[in-house]
């Protein structure tokens, strides 16, 4: 289970992101996308297969550490297998092009 803080009328609110909710904002967010809403992304990050986490340099690392510190432990850390294949729907067909080529 993952707990994010966030701020809510000034006041520090714990949210646990258990199995259920994030197959719920997954499923979400695949809607989103087949309606044809999708976000950009930060070409800089890079799906690994074999460990199943996405990479991302040294560089990108630090600079997001700075801003969300508790984000250290995604920086290795693999996504529950199944999960993966609402990733894959989510971001299929995403690709860089002109000047983030």
């Amino acid at each position: 289970m993952s707990i994010s803080v966030v701020k809510v009328s000034g006041e520090k609110v714990k949210a646990m992101w258990d199995k259920r909710l994030i197959e719920i904002f997954n499923d979400i967010f695949i809607k989103d996308i087949l309606k044809g809403n999708r976000l950009g992304g930060d070409t800089s990050l890079e799906w690994n297969p074999i460990k199943r986490y996405v990479d991302a340099s040294d560089d990108w690392w630090e600079s997001r550490l700075k801003v969300k510190p508790g984000a250290q432990k995604f920086r290795t850390s693999g996504i529950d297998f199944e999960f993966e294949w609402k990733l894959d729907q989510m971001f299929m067909g995403v690709v860089a092009t002109g000047d983030k080529a």
